[in-house]
């Protein structure tokens, strides 16, 4: 592994993101303790009044909804009844709308202390707060395993996907949502560039792992799953990586490269956990959030389809190659 770009994580500082020279993955080294890791997705990481982390998710409620309205439809071709289980469940949204509307078991497993208590507080979710490997979870237990925006996020991804393939039953499937690393890594180098000395760019949602295509699908075939499909979305963000939208920038912030705590919350949102008052405090403000943001024909299921529909159109056609390599990938598996 060799330097290629320094960058900043809010509340932790600065680090440097490595390429391996042989297969060319890319990830910050050294890999961060479970005591950075409290910190990096503490409770201001779903906080829309922090500079840092997913700020927009409680804006994203009916989202979840549309999206386990075809989730449903997906394990009920499967099979009627089953275990399903999503790692990196956030606050709890698509556990949420997913358990009325299905007869499978509906579990959960997110490393931040306020969205597992979130999730079990507001929605008697059941959710194991941790990393999938403490979550220490029976081995062949799961049918249909969801890890969406969560690869990116973990300190040995190798490891991980071993842990998940454990508990996966024969023949269930595994379904990967995460970021094309090009994507994330172009406009780090980008704005590292331009930026005044002492400057880093910060990588605001603490992605840690940085995979291509070619890279993903190695990956999973070495760890035991076969590759069912796989697909692209996000052209328009794929091209907006690449610096293919004139006049456009991507807006990447920087911070001194000795203020470890810029754009991060207080050391109380860290491994420390919230105050019960402060939590309740915030709680409540994603609570006023999501009904703010509430919009009834958002829950039309016509706009359901249609936004569906949008998001297929979203994918690259086979003559956007270049665009394909930087756009977000989709990947479904099944345990060999």
């Amino acid at each position: 592994m060799s330097p290629l770009v320094e960058a900043g994580l809010p509340g932790v500082g600065p680090v440097w993101l490595h390429r391996c020279g042989g297969c060319g993955v890319r990830q910050i080294r050294p890999r961060l303790s479970p005591a950075a890791l409290d910190v990096l997705y503490g409770a201001d990481y779903f906080d829309s009044t922090a500079t840092h982390g997913f700020a927009g998710y409680a804006r994203q409620r009916q989202r979840y909804d549309r999206d386990a309205f075809f989730l449903a439809r997906e394990l009920r071709r499967l099979r009627p009844a089953g275990r399903f289980l999503e790692v990196g469940s956030a606050l709890g949204f698509l556990l949420a709308a997913l358990m009325p509307i299905t007869r499978w078991e509906v579990e959960g497993v997110e490393i931040s202390k306020f969205g597992a208590w979130y999730a079990r507080d507001r929605f008697d979710a059941r959710v194991h707060r941790g990393t999938l490997e403490e979550a220490g979870l029976p081995a062949a237990a799961f049918d249909y395993v969801l890890q969406k925006d969560l690869l990116e996020h973990v300190t040995h991804p190798r490891r991980h996907l071993e842990e998940t393939r454990r508990i996966m039953r024969p023949g269930a499937r595994l379904r990967v949502v995460t970021p094309n690393g090009e994507a994330d890594v172009r406009p780090l180098q980008r704005a590292a560039a331009r930026l005044a000395p002492g400057d880093v760019p910060v990588l605001d949602q603490g992605h840690l792992s940085f995979f291509s295509r070619a890279q993903l699908l190695r990956l999973f075939e070495d760890v035991g799953f076969r590759v069912l499909s796989v697909r692209s979305i996000g052209i328009r963000r794929g091209l907006r990586a690449l610096g293919a939208v004139p006049g456009w920038r991507d807006g990447t912030r920087a911070m001194r490269r000795t203020d470890p705590t810029a754009g991060a919350g207080t050391a109380k949102t860290g491994g420390a956990g919230l105050a019960p008052e402060r939590r309740e405090e915030q709680a409540a403000r994603i609570d006023a959030e999501i009904a703010a943001c509430r919009r009834r024909i958002r829950a039309w299921r016509p706009y359901y389809y249609y936004r569906h529909l949008v998001k297929r159109l979203d994918a690259p056609r086979p003559g956007f190659r270049r665009a394909r390599r930087k756009a977000l990938g989709v990947c479904a598996v099944e345990t060999a």
